[in-house]
């Protein structure tokens, strides 16, 4: 390897001959995967062009690192070659281009593959100047030059290289490196031509995307150590299916599923998947929240193999490292492991994606390579479960994601448990298309379906009084031994029902968002593992929560007592109760229907509230199947409330505005703030854990001191901030606020929970 030139340097040094050929591989292979869209969204050659100048562009990416100085620049680390080698890589392919828009492609594509086109220092490298007077633009040209004759030594090798590939073998590169000249002139034209591209999916826009996306994704996949592009999946042992999964899971194109918790949705999304996979395209199953991903995540692991499951999520590195540590106890190994396996799943690698919808959306507001989330979406499948789940501004982003993805080949399955007509309504516009809609109704009755819709969980008790009001009544059923959830809508409420019983009773828990990292995924498996009967150390005689238990936990109480909240949360906190049928008979729901309303009209729309009430059963109602859906139906019948609708339509707008200016090849630092911006939350460390965390800091324990954070949403943030009780030390945010370990951060008063994660 002494002879040969390099790639990368380091303890794992790899020549250049051989990182072109393994992204070649790896392009090739993608090739094979997506070739069947292409042909679809552009035509059969079209789809030619692009595949072409994908190999043309992996080919000679690097080309332009046979220069003596960045050969130098890996052997000595303190030397600075300042110039980027893809420009000299771009012009190799351009001194030899005929007039051909194959090639076109490839070129841009080698020269964004690591900056953008309106990038200023390639800009400058590729001698288009912000500041064109004479004396700049000939030290451009003069340096240019110079860069370029440090291919000298290494010409011959180029040009051996260059024979060697067919590919490459109809043109033919000049005699010297003299002859490459400034691609200013191109640079010029294209950027004033990418300027003027009008949407994503028309066909230069999509061939510039498909080509700049997969070379990145295949170079970062090659550059991390992993030469296979997984495409295939096997097929997983499903236990028999029941006639609405085998229905669903036979239709091919966008379908709707409604079907109550634990009927078995996930086995007929999983059917579907199968059925309408037409090539190596992927597979996005997208959930609202972090704790139902990770499950799902277990679920489909053990179906399909870790190795073909991808997970994620803002916190993927935490909950990744939380695993290995538990399992190790020692931090370096652990977080290695971690880092590696999270930085594995974030390639475009393997075919099966659990993530938010976060993850996609991302891609859209023109976040830094953002043709490669797009690139391994085009043709996708993506599956929505808990679609109920999200507000009014996230349905309007889904909404337009779904529209635009639709037109890349996309295909959909939206599923629920609850699902409000309005909301089929919406996401149909959004599909054009009357896809149908698939539950347990009486076109798929069977013995299983019957016993499974006329089966009573719920047995509703409506009472017009608030929670507080309520606690002898929790009181007494803690005493009759049953083990009993209570949901507030608050943090604080929560935090003082559970002070109160706390001191009646022990085995009392308490659950919300307010905790540090480390100390709520240790309630929440203490409570789990303690209802499963894997802790006989832990007693539980009730859960006082928040709206977090809604999907978090997938436990069973033997009754609930909840504040009112809208309806389809109320059965997702009933669905908390009796989960597995294990009284036959049903259980008794009790809900507080009065409520502090200046307090809870920053967690819900009260119009909601009022029509939940409205149109709510009477009390003693026995809940089925049917009359749950039918509470859903009459609620949201008239779709959005004032509110709701005017987020929505803000929100609509609003990215409708950033896809317009979402071009290839350019940054869109917009958008991105636009993103984060949508995230209305913010971490502090409480002061009192401030010596722990500094302790792990110094230690560059960096993940379990981000263990110790704290997520407070901007409305407590903003709080805090005007008290004077946020101050900031080495970069981290520091809450001069009490903290508890069994009652979470205690400010006075915490507005409703964060509820998403990106």
């Amino acid at each position: 390897m002494a002879n040969e030139l390099l790639a990368k340097s380091g303890d794992e040094p790899i020549t250049l001959r051989e990182h072109l050929q393994q992204v070649a591989d790896y392009a090739l292979m993608v090739v094979g995967a997506y070739r069947k869209h292409w042909e679809l969204l552009m035509g059969r050659e079209t789809a030619e062009k692009v595949s072409k100048a994908l190999l043309l562009a992996a080919l000679t990416h690097d080309l332009g690192k046979a220069a003596d100085g960045f050969q130098r620049s890996l052997q000595e680390r303190k030397f600075r070659w300042e110039f980027r080698h893809e420009v000299l890589s771009a012009s190799l392919l351009l001194s030899t281009m005929p007039n051909d828009e194959t090639f076109e492609w490839a070129i841009l594509a080698v020269l964004t593959h690591h900056r953008d086109l309106n990038d200023s220092q390639l800009a400058q490298d590729c001698g288009y100047v912000a500041l064109p007077m004479p004396e700049i633009v000939r030290k451009a040209q003069e340096k240019f030059q110079s860069k370029a004759e440090e291919l000298q030594r290494h010409w011959q090798w180029l040009q051996e290289f260059w024979r060697s590939h067919p590919e490459l073998q109809s043109f033919t590169l000049p005699e010297a490196p003299k002859a490459i000249t400034l691609p200013t002139d191109f640079l010029k034209c294209q950027m004033k031509a990418v300027d003027g591209l009008t949407n994503l999916t028309e066909r230069k826009s999509l061939a510039l995307l498909l080509t700049r996306g997969w070379l990145m994704a295949s170079d970062h996949a090659v550059s991390a150590g992993v030469n296979q592009f997984l495409s295939q999946v096997p097929k997983p042992q499903l236990p028999p299916l029941r006639t609405f999964q085998r229905i669903a899971g036979e239709h091919e194109g966008n379908a709707f599923l409604e079907a109550p918790t634990g009927s078995g949705k996930t086995n007929a999304a999983i059917t579907w998947a199968l059925r309408n996979r037409k090539g190596g395209e992927r597979i996005f199953y997208l959930l609202p929240y972090q704790a139902s991903i990770e499950a799902m995540a277990d679920t489909l692991e053990r179906l399909f193999g870790k190795e073909n499951v991808a997970v994620l999520h803002a916190r993927a590195l935490d909950y990744a490292f939380r695993q290995h540590f538990e399992e190790t106890g020692e931090y370096e190994s652990a977080a290695e492991k971690a880092k590696a396996e999270t930085e594995l799943n974030r390639l475009a690698h393997k075919p099966i994606k659990v993530a938010t919808p976060f993850q996609l959306l991302k891609w859209l507001f023109g976040i830094p390579r953002f043709e490669i989330g797009v690139s391994e979406m085009v043709g996708g499948l993506f599956i929505f479960d808990e679609i109920h789940a999200y507000d009014a501004h996230v349905v309007a982003l889904i909404a337009e994601m779904v529209h635009l993805l639709k037109q890349l080949g996309g295909r959909f399955l939206f599923m629920s448990a609850t699902f409000p007509p309005f909301l089929k309504r919406l996401l149909k516009e959004a599909l054009d298309d009357d896809a149908p809609e698939f539950g347990l109704d009486s076109a798929t009755k069977d013995k299983w379906t019957e016993q499974f819709l006329n089966q009573v969980r719920h047995i509703l008790r409506l009472h017009d009084i608030t929670l507080e009001e309520m606690m002898p009544d929790i009181v007494e059923a803690i005493r009759q031994g049953k083990k009993v959830l209570i949901v507030a809508n608050r943090v604080a409420q929560a935090q003082e029902i559970y002070r109160q019983l706390k001191e009646e009773f022990d085995g009392i828990h308490l659950l919300h968002s307010r905790f540090t990292r480390k100390d709520r995924v240790e309630k929440e498996r203490a409570v789990i593992n303690a209802l499963r009967g894997k802790r006989s150390d832990i007693l539980v005689r009730a859960l006082v929560a928040t709206q977090i238990v809604e999907v978090s936990l997938d436990i069973s109480f033997d009754t609930i007592f909840t504040e009112v909240a809208p309806v389809d949360d109320l059965l997702q906190r009933f669905g908390r109760v009796n989960r597995y049928g294990e009284h036959p008979e049903g259980v008794e729901v009790h809900v507080a229907c009065q409520f502090d309303r200046d307090r809870l009209i920053r967690v819900y729309d009260e119009e909601r509230l009022t029509k939940t009430l409205e149109f709510a059963p009477e009390d003693g109602a026995l809940l089925t199947v049917d009359k749950a859906a039918v509470w859903v139906r009459e609620v949201y019948g008239s779709g959005w409330t004032s509110k709701e609708q005017k987020r929505y339509e803000q929100a609509k707008c609003a990215f409708e505005n950033v896809l317009s200016y979402l071009k290839p090849l350019f940054r869109h630092s917009e958008g991105e703030e636009e993103f984060y911006g949508l995230f209305q939350s913010v971490e502090v460390l409480p002061s009192k854990l401030y010596a722990e965390y500094d302790a792990h800091m110094q230690e560059k324990r960096y993940l379990l001191a981000n263990q110790l954070l704290v997520p407070i949403p901007l409305g407590t943030f903003h709080m805090l901030n005007n008290a004077g009780l946020l101050t900031k030390q080495n970069g981290t945010l520091i809450a001069n606020v009490a903290y508890d370990s069994e009652l979470g951060l205690l400010p006075k008063e915490v507005d409703i929970d964060a509820s998403f994660i990106f």
